[in-house]
């Protein structure tokens, strides 16, 4: 293949994987569609490092001179410490954000719906009348995916007044 073909070829490929990994990066930061964005994210992150490398191989010519400029070094650093700050500010602890989703989706409903409700009678009346059929001892995620709903939409009958 034609050196003018392979750039050509690396650059389209560079663009379109910064594209959807930026637009699946934003998505999964707002938690839209994370079921689907997850996967497809990682996967083609990866595929997108390498199409970076023959980006760089092949038009190295045109870009050793943005690596010796001074712009460069100064954005490389600023991005490195940037980098840094967070690794050295990530805390040990769990996330409380993540332990409160924990504890209401992996809790029997029998202890979780009184969160969203006066009782659980109240609660169990509620699911079942939007069509969710409710065991006793299941937790909210048990319960969606034997419903094959997302433990979100049995929160949300929960949360709805009567």
């Amino acid at each position: 293949m034609k050196t003018h073909k392979k750039r050509e070829l690396a650059t389209s490929f560079t663009t379109f994987l910064f594209l959807v990994i930026g637009i699946t990066g934003v998505m999964m930061y707002f938690h839209i569609l994370d079921k689907y964005t997850k996967q497809m994210h990682e996967i083609l992150g990866l595929a997108f490092v390498a199409i970076v490398f023959f980006h760089v191989i092949f038009n190295w010519k045109s870009m050793k001179n943005y690596f010796s400029s001074k712009v460069f070094f100064i954005s490389g650093t600023i991005v490195s410490i940037i980098a840094l700050g967070f690794i050295l500010n990530t805390s040990d602890e769990p996330n409380p954000k993540r332990v409160v989703f924990n504890s209401v989706f992996n809790k029997p409903i029998e202890k979780t719906s009184v969160l969203f409700n006066d009782n659980y009678e109240i609660a169990k009346d509620k699911l079942q009348k939007a069509g969710i059929k409710v065991e006793d001892g299941k937790s909210i995620r048990e319960l969606a995916k034997s419903n094959q709903v997302s433990p979100f939409k049995i929160i949300t009958i929960l949360s709805k007044e009567q």
